[in-house]
């Protein structure tokens, strides 16, 4: 099963049947071999069979049960998954950063390494700086190549997940980047790519909010907006793998242009740049701010931080234009509330993160406009997987393939 592709009708059947038990235990865990058969629907001699190949491979392991479920009999004999037997690494490539990570297969960072982008590169600058910072954890963890199951990468932009291209990459300003040919060759492991919001998601499902949650939005607000989509405990890609570009739905006609193109997107309104923009454009009619003090001693341009902290400080200025921001992401967010009915809507990113300035106008502008029947509610929470949530999410991407089973 591990870094083994295999062929024939019956070997898939096998495969399926193996991901199937191993799925099992690690939801059910501990647990027997006879609930295995009983969960499944597999015969008892056929689940020891795959249960003696996934102890051979390391992949779970063996413990007596405290009591008997029969009175005077045996111990039953238990199955938990080995979380520490094998290891991920995890990509995340954002427009300003390379975030690089070595994790187990329960999420458990064991190295991490980052590289801010300050330059626009080309794709083969791009692409040295991803190789290098895999060969760091690779060296600095001093895991056997072997115990590797391969490398996840969570990319921003377009990205085609079946060929492992980043097709269009709006921040570096880079198309057809080869990411999944060029480190196959480079460290002979497997490499699957995903968009990076769609990567948190698939993240969220596994380690955070999302678990055990079969419907559920993620919306990520960085340099740009954008969100995953889980319907009925799947990544939602589109038959284009396109998929949650919420960033470029109209929310203003014939509004602010937006890098895409168009004029009124949410991305124009609502990201980390639109917050700078309207703070800086604005600043001349609010000589009160405390940012304009601020500026003077400090001899910077205006940041995210400075906006924040003048708004816990009590600034209108800032208050407001954190406010639209919360209103503008909540009026989008309301609309794919109305769409597709998740239970849940998990918010990622910094703005996010610094108290209820963004987060409150936008849970106000989802309970004022979402269409719904007296029994339904949307719960609306904050990641906690924080600066490695990206990254987490392309190590669920190896995961996925390893735990969950496929069509035959």
């Amino acid at each position: 099963m591990i870094n083994d592709i295999r062929t024939g009708s019956f070997e898939r059947m096998k495969q399926h049947n193996q991901s199937s038990v191993l799925n099992t235990i690690r939801i059910k865990e501990p647990i027997s071999r006879a609930d295995i058969a009983k969960l499944t629907k597999l015969t008892k001699p056929t689940v020891s069979s795959l249960v003696s190949e996934l102890i051979e491979q390391d992949l779970i392991t063996e413990e007596e049960a405290a009591t008997s479920t029969i009175a005077g009999g045996r111990k039953p004999i238990l199955l938990r998954i080995n979380y520490s037997a094998y290891y991920i690494i995890g990509v995340y490539a954002a427009a300003e950063v390379v975030r690089v990570i070595m994790s187990t297969m329960d999420g458990k960072i064991i190295t991490s390494i980052s590289q801010e982008i300050t330059e626009l590169p080309t794709k083969d600058e791009f692409l040295e700086i991803v190789i290098e910072k895999i060969d760091y954890v690779i060296h600095h963890s001093k895991i056997e190549r072997s115990l590797i199951l391969g490398i996840g990468f969570a990319m921003h932009g377009l990205v085609d997940p079946v060929q492992g291209v980043a097709i269009f990459s709006p921040h570096l300003h880079l198309e057809d980047i080869p990411i999944k040919e060029t480190l196959e060759r480079e460290f002979n492991l497997p490499v699957l790519v995903e968009n990076d919001v769609r990567s948190l998601a698939i993240g969220e499902s596994w380690f955070g909010q999302g678990q055990n949650v079969s419907d559920f939005i993620c919306l990520s607000v960085g340099r740009g907006v954008g969100s995953g989509i889980f319907i009925n405990d799947e990544i939602y890609r589109s038959s284009f793998n396109t998929a949650g570009e919420i960033g470029h739905t109209i929310i203003e006609l014939d509004g602010e242009k937006c890098q895409c193109g168009n004029n009124g997107c949410l991305e124009a309104y609502a990201s980390e740049s639109a917050i700078l923009k309207k703070a800086k454009m604005g600043l001349n009619d609010h000589p009160e701010s405390l940012i304009h003090e601020w500026l003077i001693d400090s001899k910077t341009d205006i940041s995210l931080e400075m906006v924040f902290k003048a708004a816990r400080e009590g600034d209108s200025f800032a208050i407001s234009i954190l406010e639209e921001t919360g209103n503008s992401l909540g009026l989008a967010a309301a609309n794919m509330v109305n769409l597709l009915k998740p239970s849940m809507l998990i918010l990622e990113g910094y703005i996010f993160e610094q108290g209820d300035f963004v987060v409150t106008p936008l849970k106000n502008m989802i309970e004022k406009y979402t269409f719904k029947s007296p029994h339904e509610h949307i719960s609306v929470v904050c990641s906690e997987l924080g600066k490695t949530g990206m990254a987490l999410g392309a190590v669920v991407l190896i995961l996925h393939k390893l735990f969950k089973t496929e069509s035959v």
